[in-house]
C-alpha cells in the first residue's frame, strides 16, 4: 500500500528565479519502507519533507498521503491529517520548555480528540525508549538524546501512518546518534513502521531500506539496503 506519492514535484520560492528548491521530483514510499535522503545543507531535503507534510505546497505536482491527495486543502484540513496520519520530527530541540517530557509527549494527541488512554500510552513509549524516569522532567533538565527519543515518541502518540524525520541526529554526539538510529531500525523492522529520514549524516546509510541523494533540487536513487 502506499503511504506518500510525489509526481513531479517542483518548488520555486522566488517566481522570478529560475532556481528550482525542487526539481520535478517523483518517490513513492509504500507501507513499511524506510527511505534515507541524504544531501548537503540547502540541497532541498528539508523542502521535500515539509511538502510531505503538507506544510509547504508544491509550485507543481501532485502529492498524495495515504491516497489522499493533498492539493487545495485547507489548513485546517491539512492540520488534520499532520496530526491523524503523520508523525513529523523537526530539526533541534522542538519542544515547549515550561511543559514536562510527558506532557510534550502528548501533546498532538490533546490538539486532536483521539481518545483512550493517552498518558498511559506515552509512558509505554517513554519506557520503550529508555526515558520513562524522565517523565516529569523539563527538557533543559535532560540531555539531547535523551531529547530527541521524547520528540520520536511524540511522533508516534497518535499511531501515525508514516514518521517524517529532518536531520533527527543533528546536534548529537556519535553514541546518541546511533542509538537514535538504532530506535527508527527497530521501529521499522520490528513494528512496521514506515520511515523517512532526511539527513546530511552519512551514519543514516547503515539503516533502511532504500537511499536517494539530493544534489540541487534533484532526487537519484542511490542504492538499495
Amino acid at each position: 500500500m502506499k503511504i506518500l506519492r510525489f509526481e513531479n514535484i517542483t518548488k520555486i520560492f522566488n517566481s522570478r528565479s529560475s532556481l528550482k528548491a525542487l526539481d520535478n521530483i517523483t518517490l513513492e514510499i509504500e507501507s513499511g519502507d524506510f527511505v534515507n535522503i541524504i544531501g548537503r545543507s540547502g540541497s532541498g531535503k528539508s523542502t521535500l519533507l515539509k511538502i510531505s507534510a503538507g506544510i509547504l505546497t508544491p509550485t507543481s505536482g501532485e502529492i498524495e498521503l495515504d491516497g489522499e491527495n493533498l492539493a487545495n486543502k485547507s489548513d485546517s484540513e491539512l492540520s488534520r491529517i499532520r496530526n491523524y496520519k503523520i508523525g513529523f520530527i523537526p530539526q533541534g530541540a522542538s519542544v515547549l520548555p515550561n511543559l514536562t517530557i510527558i506532557e510534550n509527549v502528548i501533546l498532538p494527541a490533546i490538539l486532536w480528540e483521539h481518545g483512550g488512554d493517552i498518558t498511559g500510552y506515552a509512558m509505554i513509549l517513554l519506557e520503550k525508549f529508555g526515558i520513562a524516569n524522565l517523565a516529569n522532567s523539563y527538557p533543559s533538565e535532560v540531555s539531547g538524546g535523551e531529547l530527541r527519543r521524547a520528540l520520536i515518541a511524540r511522533a508516534l502518540i497518535n499511531h501515525p501512518k508514516i514518521i517524517l524525520a529532518d536531520e533527527p541526529t543533528s546536534n548529537l554526539d556519535s553514541e546518541s546518534s546511533q542509538n537514535i538510529l538504532q530506535i527508527f531500525s527497530r521501529l521499522n523492522s520490528q513494528e512496521n513502521v514506515t520511515l523517512l529520514l532526511v539527513s546530511h549524516d552519512l551514519d543514516t546509510l547503515k539503516f533502511g531500506k532504500r537511499v536517494f541523494e539530493m544534489n540541487d533540487g534533484i532526487l537519484t536513487q542511490k542504492s538499495v539496503l
